[in-house]
């Protein structure tokens, strides 16, 4: 529910519609086909309305891992190209953030471009962080060491 990097303090939370625990960050939205809305609970509720205590758990360490990376992100050394663009090689993937013609900022990864452009470097070096982590969370190299 927080915005990676978003100080504690200033976070909305969710409340479990299962025991009203009152400050959820993480939500499970747990769905059945014989009912027409779904519910959003916290970790242990969701082990509980499952009979599954490891897989909440596992997800809910996934998002956390994601946002402490994401916050991190801006922070890397990030090497200036000869063009001087912003980029990073990580295990054969080339990510570059790139002033547009507009003013504006986009970034590519390897070969692909980003469909949008951003009013700031730094924005678009968070989208770049969405896209690719998009596309590589489940290789272990990219994300095991960072």
């Amino acid at each position: 529910m927080r915005a990676d990097g978003e100080p504690a303090d200033e976070t909305d939370y969710a409340t479990c519609q299962m025991c009203g625990n009152e400050k959820i960050r993480y939500v499970h939205v747990m769905e059945h086909p014989d009912l027409h809305e779904h519910l959003e609970v916290g970790c242990v509720c969701a082990e509980k309305m499952t009979d599954d205590y490891e897989g909440p758990k596992r997800r809910e360490a996934r998002l956390r891992n994601r946002a402490a990376r994401r916050t991190r992100w801006l922070q890397r050394t990030w090497r200036r190209s000869a063009k001087g663009n912003s980029f990073l090689n990580l295990e054969g993937h080339n990510l570059v953030v790139y002033p547009t013609k507009t003013g504006r900022w986009g970034y590519k990864i390897g070969d692909r471009f980003g469909l949008r452009t951003y009013p700031t470097a730094n924005e678009a070096k968070l989208a770049l962080f969405d896209d690719f982590w998009m596309a590589t969370h489940d290789d272990e190299r990219l994300w095991s060491s960072d």
